[in-house]
């Protein structure tokens, strides 16, 4: 009967949950503080899961650094360790042969490689080690596939750096690298709490990626675990995880299509004066806007590719940043191969040097807008006073070294006041300054020139957020002094172990001055030749330079985080009193000829340029560099020029130097036209960079080839 059934069924229910109730009785009272001792032996382990780093990109928003996809395949290092030895060691084995099936032997995984990846301490336990990267899709199907063979393996996808446009303004954006035990130490003592590193992480090394790390670097997210005495896992505790953040979006001052000119240019500007002895090529171009000192472009040669650091420098890699080939060893056996082909006199070129800031180059005729004003403001010259230039000046009497200077190739010039000095680079105008600069040092001051030029930022960091920069050097009696009882103390024999002889050599006098007038014996870096002419081009406001023109959120353009105040950027006002316009007058005929009465020192090189759509001005300048010590012969001359514009519907400063390339007028005035020419006609605009950055070198060079030179400065 339905009665009896149901009776049957309550009496099994209560017979069930009586046992279950007594069950629950038992765990809880008799055995409640077992489990409870149990518990508290668990312990937390928190992992943090790393975050994708923020994007770079240029004012217009074109992304030159960005974050793509990797397949990365790893190991669960726990689960690995409870693999018998001979197991492990297979395991190892099989995936060392199946991750280099098909590579090159530069590119193979070894299992000594995966092994030192496992006893590595900076990686946890609790994700799995990363052992190789960039799988193909069709790897990451094999390891699925086959997973019954590849136990503890895991393929995981993660973001790594991409660079779209390969080496394309490199030494701006730097590149990313896993921690050093010294940045780890140092980071460990305060790590952010709110962006902590692990020894894993990958951090800015060089470059707006290093300068910008903070806003670059994302969240890390986290997952927390609780694990027992051993170490195993015994559950995550999902209510305390977090997702990673993604860093900030950093957009720089530069324009990629100025930047790619400026690096096209100056490439096909080397190949033409390096034709048949390749390694020399070296040198930097830099433009700015001058009414912000922002930077629009900044180059620098030889480069490299930033995306052949991401994970770490192999030795062939870091032996081709240094300027040697690629096949040999790295270490202490490489730095006596430098040392060694410095001493044959072969070139060594290292390319992660940023020579726009840290490249330290005597400026020559570049330098006599510091001259000029130096005069100005000291009340020696006026814009009207007026030299005879014969073509040489003497500075003592006989055949004495430096007794006699001359002007390039023994031009005369006759009756010269500060404009035409610029024009036609007089050097015996100049020649005079640094002479009276020294003769009156009672009256002046002994150091009255070197503080002047200092005004204009020669001498001092121009304060570029960039890491790295140089400040280049303003001689001094006192530094010149000093320089020669360091060089005594270091080698007394090359002064006859005597060192009044050293005093003597490193006594000041008016030659010094004569050749640091023009441009000689001192030394700047091309962004301060950059940032002083933009002073004068602006009215004479000088500038701290930047690269950055704002930081917003993640993937979101008008979220801004940070945008640089240009008004608290100014260093200093400077003077250039009633000679402004002369000096803008002499560096106009320079490279125009129109209404000029002698002929400017680049006008070949600037023939058919449109100045009615971009008035520009410049300087050439030719730099000595003395004899090579070990053939005894003159080095070739470094090629110096700064363009402006005056006026127009834009502002530019653009600057060139490149190394043992000739007068001013026949290799960096060249590269400065290729670029502003592009920003003058409007070809600029409708310009696309190839796929990937790559340029052609050989192909600009040609289409440059009717851009006249200069061969005298």
């Amino acid at each position: 009967r339905s009665s009896d059934l149901l009776g049957l069924l309550a009496v099994a229910t209560l017979s069930l949950f009586g046992a279950l109730f007594a069950r629950l009785w038992f765990l809880q009272i008799v055995e409640g503080d077992s489990f409870e001792a149990q518990a508290a032996t668990n312990n937390r382990e928190v992992v943090i899961t790393p975050a994708p780093r923020g994007r770079i990109l240029d004012r217009n928003g074109v992304p030159l650094v960005d974050n793509r996809e990797s397949i990365v395949v790893g190991i669960a290092k726990q689960d690995f360790e409870e693999l018998s030895d001979g197991k492990q060691d297979a395991l190892v084995d099989r995936l060392a042969q199946a991750l280099s099936f098909g590579k090159p032997v530069p590119e193979q995984i070894t299992a000594e490689d995966i092994r030192k990846k496992l006893d590595d301490p900076r990686f946890t336990k609790f994700r799995p080690i990363p052992i190789a990267e960039d799988l193909t899709p069709e790897e990451e199907i094999y390891f699925a596939e086959q997973a019954d063979r590849y136990p503890t393996v895991s393929v995981e996808h993660t973001t790594v750096r991409e660079y779209p446009y390969g080496s394309l303004a490199a030494h701006v954006l730097g590149y990313v690298g896993p921690l050093n035990d010294d940045q780890w130490q140092e980071l460990s003592k305060d790590n952010d709490s709110k962006k902590p590193y692990v020894q894993t992480d990958e951090i800015g090394r060089a470059g707006v990626e290093a300068q910008y790390e903070s806003y670059l670097r994302g969240t890390p997210g986290q997952r927390v675990y609780e694990v027992d005495r051993t170490g195993t896992i015994v559950r995550e505790l999902e209510k305390e995880r977090v997702e990673p953040k993604p860093g900030d979006d950093v957009y720089l001052s530069l324009d990629v299509k100025v930047q790619y000119k400026a690096e096209e240019a100056l490439q096909a500007q080397l190949l033409q004066r390096f034709q048949g002895r390749p390694g020399h090529e070296a040198g930097a171009l830099v433009v700015l806007d001058p009414t912000t000192s922002q930077v629009r472009a900044m180059a620098s040669y030889p480069t490299y590719d930033p995306s052949e650091l991401v994970g770490g420098i192999p030795c062939p890699v870091w032996r081709d940043l240094q300027g040697l080939p690629r096949e040999g060893p790295c270490g202490d056996d490489m730095t006596a191969e430098i040392a060694q082909r410095k001493a044959d006199g072969d070139p060594v070129t290292p390319k992660l040097l940023n020579r726009a800031i840290r490249g330290e180059y005597f400026p020559a005729s570049t330098f006599k807008l510091a001259s000029g004003y130096a005069a100005i403001k000291a009340g020696i010259r006026t814009p009207e006073t007026t030299i005879q230039d014969p073509g040489y000046e003497r500075l003592c009497e006989g055949d004495g070294k430096g007794c006699l200077k001359r002007n390039a190739e023994d031009a005369v010039h006759g009756s010269v006041a500060l404009a035409k000095a610029l024009t036609v680079s007089s050097d015996v105008y100049f020649y005079k300054v640094g002479r009276q600069f020294w003769e009156q040092r009672e009256q002046l001051g002994e150091t009255a020139f070197q503080d002047a030029v200092k005004d204009l930022g020669y001498g001092e960091l121009t304060g570029i957020d960039l890491p790295g920069e140089l400040k280049g050097q303003i001689p001094t009696p006192a530094s010149e002094l000093e320089l020669a009882l360091a060089l005594y103390r270091a080698d007394p024999g090359a002064y006859d172990n005597d060192e009044a002889v050293a005093r003597d050599q490193g006594r000041w006098n008016t030659g010094f001055s004569a050749d640091i007038a023009i441009g000689q014996k001192l030394v700047v870096t091309p962004l301060q030749s950059a940032n002083a002419y933009a002073a004068l081009s602006n009215g004479g406001t000088l500038r701290q330079p930047t690269v950055i023109e704002k930081i917003t959120g993640y993937r979101s353009a008008t979220a801004i985080h940070y945008r640089p105040d240009l008004d608290e950027r100014v260093i200093r006002q400077i003077d250039f009193k009633d000679a402004r316009d002369d000096f803008l007058h002499g560096f106009q005929g320079v490279v125009d000829p129109t209404g000029q009465i002698d002929r400017g020192t680049a006008v070949t090189t600037f023939t058919g340029f449109p100045f009615d759509r971009m008035p520009l001005a410049g300087k050439t300048g030719t730099a000595q560099n003395g004899k090579d010590p070990t053939t005894n012969r003159e080095r070739p001359d470094t090629s110096v020029f700064v363009g402006f514009t005056l006026g127009g519907p834009s502002s530019w400063v653009a600057t060139a130097t490149l190394e043992y390339s000739g007068s001013g007028g026949s290799a960096a005035a060249p590269a400065v036209r290729m670029v502003l020419q592009s920003i003058a006609d409007g070809s600029l605009d409708a310009f696309t960079i190839p796929t990937g950055g790559s340029i052609d070198a050989e192909s600009a060079a040609a289409d440059a080839a009717d851009i006249g030179t200069s061969t005298t400065d």
